[in-house]
């Protein structure tokens, strides 16, 4: 999606009542989510393996789809925190509280020793795995915003207040924490990475 006219629909999205607001996501995250499991789906092993620039770094595709999904899977930790009725879910304000499917909760001094982890992972694991892992975790995270009576309005609302910076420089203003996670996954799946996953258009 063309980062321009995301940033304006989350601008103008935030802007709305919360019911408004969640059913407008809803479409963006609906919109966002088929054309990423489209992107993954196309992807072979070949094509998953190319080195790409991501960020400072030069990592393989593949690397770049574990790094996506591994943000997604804390965010479904946090999306569970807000279930439970959690006001401060994890991952919105430092990286604490991260779970390997083993049980391990490795820390990390900053973003980037996470992403670094991330990417040292997944250079060991096939990509046939990293792929049906994102896109099991892609489906489900986009379940727990989008249905009735899970990840609703309400819940989202019921989080802290947060002061929410976009990264073309916009800021909006008293947003709640939970709102702040689903722009988060929207713009990493749809914006942050698309083009190293041929999604730009």
């Amino acid at each position: 999606m063309n980062a321009e006219i995301f940033f304006q629909q989350i601008i103008e999205n935030a802007a709305l009542p919360p019911p408004e607001r969640h059913a407008r996501f809803s479409e963006l995250h609906h919109q966002i989510t088929t054309d990423y499991l489209a992107a993954l789906h196309a992807l072979d092993a070949q094509r998953a393996a190319q080195p790409v620039q991501s960020g400072a770094e030069v990592r393989s595709v593949a690397q770049v789809v574990g790094h996506i999904m591994e943000w997604e899977r804390f965010m479904i930790l946090s999306a569970g925190d807000m279930l439970a009725g959690l006001r401060q879910p994890r991952m919105v304000t430092n990286i604490e509280g991260y779970v390997e499917p083993e049980g391990q909760t490795p820390r990390f001094e900053n973003i980037e020793a996470f992403n670094t982890y991330q990417a040292n992972k997944h250079s060991a694991w096939a990509w046939e795995k990293i792929q049906s892992s994102a896109i099991d975790t892609a489906s489900t995270l986009h379940t727990l915003f989008t249905q009735p009576g899970l990840l609703t309005a309400e819940r989202l609302e019921n989080t802290q207040p947060f002061r929410k910076r976009l990264p073309n420089g916009a800021v909006i203003q008293n947003i709640a924490m939970g709102w702040n996670l689903w722009v988060t996954c929207l713009e990493h799946e749809g914006v942050e990475h698309a083009r190293d996953l041929g999604m730009s258009h």
